[in-house]
């Protein structure tokens, strides 16, 4: 059995291991930014439940002072 191992033997373990390496990190990276996604995305989900029941309010308030009428939202007549 030999003692030292050829140069392209340890050539090939540090690119594998430096791979291997690169792969975790990348991994990390793609961890943190889904993290920081599903954190956007909870933040807009209660955006949308805040202002969909905000219009539903405004609409229901505006339905019983003016009726069941289409609104032009350029110009405010109602039809």
């Amino acid at each position: 059995m030999e003692d030292k191992m050829t140069q392209e033997e340890v050539d090939d373990l540090r690119s594998s291991q430096k791979k291997l390496f690169d792969s975790r990190l990348n991994l990390g990276d793609v961890q943190v930014a889904i993290s920081r996604l599903e954190t956007k995305k909870k933040s807009l989900v209660f955006d949308i439940e805040t202002q969909s029941a905000t219009f539903t309010q405004l609409q229901n308030g505006l339905t019983e002072k003016y009726g069941n009428k289409q609104v032009n939202l350029e110009t405010g007549e109602l039809t």
